[in-house]
Order: structure tokens, then sequence, then C-alpha cells
């Protein structure tokens, strides 16, 4: 009987209880690094004007200085950048350029480096915005002032310009100031 035991053990050992086993084992030593791949994340461009929807938002007024909200809307599939300030210029009823608008940054006329300035990464359906100040207060012996009827924009690092249909009186000018993330042209 334990003959047959041992006999029986020995065949299932030799068979491995009806399933093949097989068993590897490589090792391998290397002094040089192993190969990597490496993912590339795509880059976000600037936005392009036809990336864009840009209207006239929000308007207010306070102590003679009317302030237009700009919108800029992602139309688009694609996250895009917007960096630094919006062309601005003050058209007549006409539709022709006679002012361009300053740029400014907390009231103050703007003289530092762009790099200083937010970028807004607009992902599609999101909105940034700029705000453009004009004046209703006339200068010095001056009794009344100009009125843009419309204004003509170019996103920020953009190409092609979009008229917008705001009016914004010109007593000193027009000023504007960099593009933050959502609706009030202003840093939160």
């Amino acid at each position: 009987a334990i003959t047959a035991l041992g006999a029986m053990a020995l065949l299932f050992a030799a068979c491995g209880g009806g399933t093949p086993s097989a068993t590897s084992s490589t090792t391998s030593s290397s002094t040089a690094p192993p190969a990597s791949s490496t993912t590339t994340q795509p880059s976000i461009s600037n936005c392009t004007t036809s990336q864009l929807q840009v209207t006239a938002g929000m308007s207010s007024g306070a102590a003679g200085t009317i302030g237009q909200v700009l919108l800029f809307d992602n139309v688009s599939n694609k996250t895009c950048l917007l960096h630094a300030f919006p062309g601005v210029a003050g058209l007549d009823s006409a539709g022709n350029q006679i002012a361009q608008a300053t740029r400014e940054v907390n009231l103050t006329p703007f003289t530092g480096s762009t790099a200083s300035l937010p970028t807004t990464q607009l992902a599609p359906g999101s909105t940034a915005s700029a705000l453009v100040l004009g004046s209703d207060v006339p200068v010095g012996a001056a009794t009344s002032c100009v009125t843009y009827a419309a204004l003509l924009v170019t996103p920020p690092n953009a190409v092609q310009s979009v008229h917008v249909n705001a009016s914004l009186p010109g007593c000193s000018g027009l000023r504007v100031g960099p593009v933050y993330p959502g609706t009030t042209g202003m840093s939160s």
C-alpha cells in the first residue's frame, strides 16, 4: 500500500494535476539606463479671434468714469490662452478709428513687463474679460466730449479685430486693463 501511494504521488507530481506548468525566470543586468518613453503634452496656444466671441458685457459709471466690460467667450472646442491686454480702438459713427486705448493696471498707466500680467487658460465654453474705461468729464475749456460709437477690439496676441457695439464717452481718451478670468474685467 505504501508503494502504491508513493507511485501515485510520483505520478501526480509528474503530471502536475493535468495542467501544464512552465516556469521561466530571466534575470538581466544592464549598466545602461532603461529606455524611456515620454508623452509630450500638447502645448496650449494663444486664442485666435476665430476661437472667440467678443461682446460687450456689463457697463457702469461713477465719478465721471464710465466702464465697459469686454467679454471673450471661447466658442471653440480647444483650450487656449489669453495673456496681457486686448487692443481697443474707439470708432466714430462711420466706423473710423479715432482713438487707441492706453493700457493700465489698477487705474495706473502700465509701464512694466507683460510677463508680470496674468495669463488666462480659457477652456471651451469659458469666459474671460477686460475693462475699458472712458470719461464723460470735459477737460480744460471743453464743454462737450466725443462719444465713441463702437469699439474695435483685438484679442491679446491675435491679429484680427472684432467690431463691438458699445459706446463710451471720450473726454480723456480710452483706457484698457488686462484680461482676467470671469466676467467682471477685474482680478478676483
